[in-house]
């Protein structure tokens, strides 16, 4: 008896997996599904495929399906590669500027398919970090009524290719803003400057956000000390190890956004700061990164003046450290939140916080793809 239940098991088993085969598919390490790419030039970038199949193969095939920033059709090329000895398998191809693309990996063995992959959602585009202290985070859009202030101000892409980078995976530019350091919950600037900017230039836009509220410059030199606030140790390294991640040239520049809490700050000592901190994220990513800094410095009751941070921000525009950023100081009333009364914005604020970087660093952009 007790040898025919074991084979009627065995027998229940097999037909189990006759109907249900052991899936053969293929482990992708890149690109990651709503993953930007910067472009190199204007129309071209280099996607990074990599992977390892489960089961023997002979060929890698790569295909990419879509339409380029222009809105023409890609044409059906096929890449053909082969996979090393334990079927993984790493390169790069070069892409139109453009996305959302398809990307179909299949692996072959004797001419026939033995696993496939699909990674939805591909792009070559533009690729921004961001860093500085709240108004640069999840921080937005708090009312007078503030059982409501994680909700107020949250915002996502309506262009739909905006994407966000939190240091391992890429995802829609909804906020909260992934992978600051903050863990801040509220809104940002950030899908509102990527929808103007995928509008200005047609290609997707990726940002990666790592800013932390309430820090000053001295905080964020690299080796600093948090001081009493422990939650506020590791900032450069924080920023510089999203920076790695994304790669030599892999982004096209730092956005940087803080200053409120250095007001009393003398204008020389907050330059020599930033100096200090923009070199050495060049030195340690080993290479000449573009770096914005905004006009920021407004703090609720108290006069925007030149002798604090704000003057030090116009040091490094004209010493030529940093690029000028957008005003923010100039950004008030109803664009403010706690109804005008407080230090970051309302709602509609952010989507003019937002539209006034495109303004800044699209129209730089601009002159850098055409080569003037």
């Amino acid at each position: 008896m007790k040898a025919q239940r074991f084979l009627l098991l065995v027998s229940l088993i097999g037909s189990l997996f006759a109907a249900n085969p052991p899936q053969k598919n293929i482990a992708l390490t890149a690109p990651l599904d709503y993953q930007v790419v910067q472009r190199q030039s204007l129309d071209e970038g280099m996607l990074p495929v990599s992977g390892k199949v489960n089961t023997p193969c002979d060929k890698i095939e790569l295909r990419l399906d879509g339409k380029d920033r222009k809105g023409n059709k890609l044409t059906a090329k096929r890449i053909s590669l082969s996979p090393n000895a334990d079927y993984s398998f790493t390169t790069q191809i070069k892409i139109p500027a453009g996305g959302w693309y398809v990307l179909y990996v299949r692996a072959l063995k004797n001419g026939k398919t033995a696993a496939s992959s699909i990674v939805p959602h591909v792009g070559a585009g533009e690729v921004f970090v961001g860093a500085g202290q709240s108004n640069s985070t999840n921080s937005g859009g708090v009312r007078a009524d503030t059982s409501r202030l994680s909700l107020d101000g949250r915002t996502k892409s309506v262009s739909g290719l905006v994407s966000s980078f939190d240091g391992s995976s890429w995802r829609l530019a909804k906020d909260p803003q992934p992978g600051v350091h903050d863990n801040s919950s509220g809104g940002s600037f950030w899908p509102a400057f990527g929808d103007a900017m995928a509008t200005k230039f047609k290609v997707p836009i990726g940002v990666a956000v790592t800013g932390h509220g309430g820090t000053s410059a001295a905080q964020w030199i690299k080796g600093a000390h948090a001081g009493i606030d422990a939650s506020k140790a590791g900032l450069y390294e924080w920023t510089l190890t999203r920076i790695n991640q994304l790669g030599k040239n892999g982004f096209r520049a730092v956005m940087w956004h803080q200053g409120e809490s250095d007001y009393v700050t003398p204008a020389d000592v907050y330059a020599e700061r930033m100096e200090n901190i923009i070199s050495n994220f060049r030195k340690d990513a080993a290479w000449d990164m573009p770096w914005f800094v905004a006009h920021a410095s407004f703090c609720p009751g108290k006069e925007v003046v030149d002798a604090n941070s704000r003057g030090g921000q116009k040091i490094l525009w004209d010493k030529g450290i940093a690029l000028e950023g957008p005003d923010t100081d100039k950004m008030l009333g109803d664009l403010r939140d706690l109804e005008g009364q407080g230090i970051h914005f309302s709602r509609k604020g952010l989507k003019a916080h937002g539209e006034a970087w495109a303004e800044k660093v699209g129209s730089w952009l601009e002159k850098q793809l055409s080569g003037k």
